[in-house]
């Protein structure tokens, strides 16, 4: 309760004439003797419990004098002014500035707010603030006013603090959602989970799972901005409540087997590539092997239900992201057609034909490590003249994949650099010399370059293959050697052409016109070039400026974006095959 003074029993004639009542019954003995009307005395009720509002609301606007009258929107219908900034009442906050404009932009989500003045992205990286709030301070008094104590005690009760401060994921998701997860994809590149994570995560109850990973996730995301690395301990230890829910979660026969859980399990898993810093696949490989086996164990029930089978077509890339890594072959599933699932490959889109081409791909590549790394063997030529006919086979339904694209998923060429580079200027080039290519988008952009690192993969057999045979007298009548030696020169040309593109704002369309923060969109396209950008680095047969070349943007990258080398080689094994939107 807010101290207003002593109350007065006086009549309401000495109140107005401000005099002294006696305060004589039934009629005061001031209006006895002018001869005036007595209007009585307050009730005692009226005295006790007062209408302290009023009494401030007046004692605040004689304090502070004439004010300005503001409005301020928020979303279409709520008016925020210089009288409801401090509540839902009539309260009026004596010498609190009114508060600037500040609106919901179109198209964001509800919980963004956006200042009135347009934003610039130099805005944000000089800031470091996620989201932009106006500041509210206290104007100083003028001069001629006297301090009012009683003015001043309201308002430290009452008046908006000087800086608002937002819960870490008040800040983050919004942030994560608009900038890594909302972008616009074509029905033929989906074939991730994070496209389907908006509807699951609005469906989930706050406390659930897969909010508390989408949590962890985003504020570890957004941690990796400079000035922001407290939302990395505030991501630490949400990911661990989002453990223990999900061992809850487990012993629950339905919610085990449950979109939202299998959802959640591979957010686990984007969590831990952001966040780790050692080569050790361990905790990112359990995830995935989790989800695996909760879809296996879902089995073909979840072809009923669109939602369950893309989840299942999202599982099924990890998986093999995973296997390719480990050289591990992948595990059956419990149906009929395997992991090719229900209908025919030829039912799948373009990016999930082009994941069932792959699927036999680390089968193919553990079997050739595992010939490649004994000396030649005349017994073993049986195996590997198979693995070379397998690989040239898979090399060429990759082949037949890209033949049969649509035109706009194809590269455009922007221009051609001239200018060589020298070994001196290596580490400073932005651009490698030949074509420079551009994208729709970078989701699309990192499907092509995800056919590209497998066609390297199964070149690089290839040749492995012929080299071991030939210790044995094997003639490549055909030349199928320097074939490959040629694709791969001319795939790395192309990533490289690319690398521009996913590195500039200026250069993705999408990006701008979705109003995507800047330093955002190239994070998102940095961190999707990390995975291509490797493997073409360590193709032997590249020439070894352009490999100096492809190195130097992966140390690029990681400056950039607050990487070490550790976490750009942890991203970088990862990244084969990963669910799209590449992120990361």
């Amino acid at each position: 309760m807010v101290y207003t003074g002593k109350p007065s029993r006086g009549c309401g004639m000495c109140k107005n004439r401000r005099i002294k009542c006696d305060e004589k019954r039934p009629i005061c003995g001031n209006c006895k003797k002018s001869g005036r009307d007595c209007p009585g005395y307050p009730d005692e009720f009226d005295l006790v419990f007062r209408d302290e509002n009023k009494a401030m609301a007046k004692k605040a606007r004689k304090s502070s004098g004439p004010t300005l009258s503001t409005s301020s929107t928020v979303g279409s219908s709520s008016t925020i002014g210089s009288s409801s900034a401090v509540g839902s009442s009539s309260h009026a906050s004596p010498n609190l500035s009114p508060s600037p404009s500040f609106e919901v932009s179109p198209g964001e989500s509800s919980f963004q707010v956006a200042l009135s003045r347009s934003r610039t992205p130099s805005d944000l990286s000089q800031s470091q603030q996620l989201l932009g709030l106006p500041n509210y301070t206290t104007p100083p008094l003028p001069l001629h006013q006297i301090f009012d104590f009683e003015a001043f005690v309201w308002n430290l009760e009452h008046a908006v603090p000087p800086t608002i401060q937002l819960a870490p994921e008040c800040e983050a998701i919004p942030f994560f959602f608009k900038n890594f997860i909302t972008l616009p994809q074509q029905a033929e590149s989906t074939r991730g989970y994070l496209e389907y994570l908006v509807p699951l995560y609005n469906r989930a109850r706050s406390t659930s799972v897969l909010h508390l990973a989408t949590t962890a996730v985003a504020m570890a995301t957004c941690g990796q901005y400079p000035g922001r690395q407290d939302l990395l301990r505030q991501a630490v230890l949400t990911y661990g409540k989002a453990i223990k829910k999900l061992n809850d979660d487990l012993k629950d026969p339905a919610m085990s087997k449950s979109d939202e859980t299998v959802l959640a399990i591979l957010m686990f898993s984007l969590y831990e590539t952001i966040m780790s810093t050692d080569d050790s696949i361990t905790a990112w490989g359990n995830h995935v092997d989790g989800a695996v086996a909760l879809t296996k164990l879902r089995g073909t029930d979840q072809f009923k239900d669109p939602l369950s089978h893309a989840i299942f077509r999202a599982v099924r890339t990890m998986m093999i992201t995973s296997c390719v890594q480990r050289s591990k072959p992948v595990e059956d599933f419990p149906g009929s057609k395997g992991w090719v699932g229900h209908g025919n490959i030829s039912d799948e889109n373009a990016a999930n034909r082009l994941t069932l081409i792959c699927i036999d791909l680390p089968n193919l590549r553990a079997r050739a490590n595992r010939l490649t790394t004994i000396p030649y063997d005349v017994t073993q030529e049986s195996e590997a003249k198979q693995v070379l006919d397998f690989a040239q086979m898979v090399d060429g339904n990759l082949e037949e994949w890209y033949r049969t694209l649509p035109p706009e998923w194809k590269h455009r060429i922007i221009g051609i650099v001239s200018e060589t580079v020298t070994p001196e200027d290596v580490a400073l080039a932005d651009k490698w010399p030949g074509e420079q290519h551009v994208y729709h988008d970078v989701p699309l952009a990192s499907i092509m370059n995800d056919y590209r690192v497998c066609r390297i993969f199964c070149r690089r057999v290839i040749m492995a293959c012929v080299t071991w045979l030939n210790f044995g007298g094997y003639v490549d009548s055909e030349g199928v050697y320097d074939k490959s030696v040629f694709a791969i020169q001319q795939t790395v040309d192309e990533i490289s052409a690319c690398v521009p593109f996913h590195m500039s704002y200026e250069l993705q369309p999408v990006a701008k016109e979705m109003g995507l923060e800047e330093n955002a969109a190239e994070a998102f396209g940095g961190y999707s070039l990390v995975w291509p950008l490797y493997v073409a680095a360590n193709a032997e047969t590249v020439p070894q400026l352009q490999r100096d070349w492809l190195f130097g943007r992966l140390s690029v990258i990681g400056t950039k974006f607050g990487l070490s080398s550790a976490q750009i080689l942890v991203l970088a094994r990862r990244h084969v095959l990963t669910c799209g939107p590449m992120f990361p």
